[in-house]
């Protein structure tokens, strides 16, 4: 060790210097350098970490629909949601107000209704209404229901099946164990005298209705539904038969005793 001396400025360092060289560092080298580690002390290089891969998920259920509340008002068969939207039950018909049995489908709707309800829309009629299988708040299909238990009549169930054919086949064991067992309004509306059968090859003449078997003239489509496609018994002026009871696009037999414009 050696003892160096050096002003700086104004003031006198004194250090003490050993030998900084080893005896594996060659002669001239830099004793300040680092030493650079040799390959085989070099720290491993970490692989970057890869996320895993996302689980698969199991297939699910699709999601359940909200429920809607129903607004107050409606008949049967159509009513409108708080919101304002207007729904009709596919392939099946209530009767219209004053009609037989008209206030106890209405009643039955409502009360399936009223905690609420989902619809599975799969059409949209003329009048802008939400065609719709309908299932309460607990799961009961309406429109089955209303069929099974005599609050609905299979009026339409022909004319537009091919719309919802698998609502059709369900509606089409329902109505006939209501009518076979006289429920609801087959019993309450139509006496135990239906019309003769008309042939089932029997000509249809040209510009008659084919559901009456009496020559009933086509207005409009001839579905019944508004005022361009309805006729009233004052417009036809006598007693007319319907092909099968219950089947009365024109609404002309009240009783259900598959005659219409009988009173008077």
């Amino acid at each position: 060790m050696r003892v160096a001396t050096w002003f700086v400025g104004s003031v006198l360092v004194v250090a003490a210097v050993g030998s900084v060289l080893s005896d594996d560092v060659p002669a001239g080298s830099d004793p300040l350098a680092r030493p650079v580690p040799s390959p085989s002390a070099a720290v491993p290089a970490v692989a970057p970490t890869v996320p895993d891969s996302p689980t698969p998920v199991a297939d699910q259920d699709p999601p359940v629909q909200d429920l809607v509340q129903s607004a107050s008002g409606g008949d049967g068969d159509s009513w409108r949601d708080t919101a304002g939207r207007e729904y009709r039950l596919g392939l099946v018909n209530t009767p219209e107000v004053g009609e037989c049995f008209a206030a106890e489908a209405t009643a039955e709707r409502v009360a399936l209704v009223a905690g609420g309800f989902r619809a599975d829309v799969y059409s949209v009629d003329r009048y802008g209404r939400s065609v719709a299988v309908v299932t309460t708040a607990d799961g009961v299909d309406v429109n089955v229901h209303l069929a099974r238990h005599g609050f609905a009549d299979d009026r339409y169930v022909a004319q537009f099946r091919d719309e919802k054919p698998s609502l059709a086949a369900e509606l089409d064991v329902a109505f006939a164990a209501a009518r076979a067992a006289s429920t609801g309004l087959w019993g309450a509306c139509s006496s135990s005298v239906s019309p003769p059968p008309v042939p089932a090859n029997a000509p249809v003449t040209a510009g008659c209705h084919p559901d009456y078997a009496t020559c009933v003239p086509v207005k409009g489509d001839g579905s019944g539904d508004g005022g361009v496609n309805d006729l009233d018994c004052g417009d036809l002026g006598g007693r007319v038969q319907l092909q099968r009871i219950g089947v009365d696009p024109y609404r002309l037999d009240g009783d259900r005793d598959g005659f219409g414009c009988t009173s008077g």
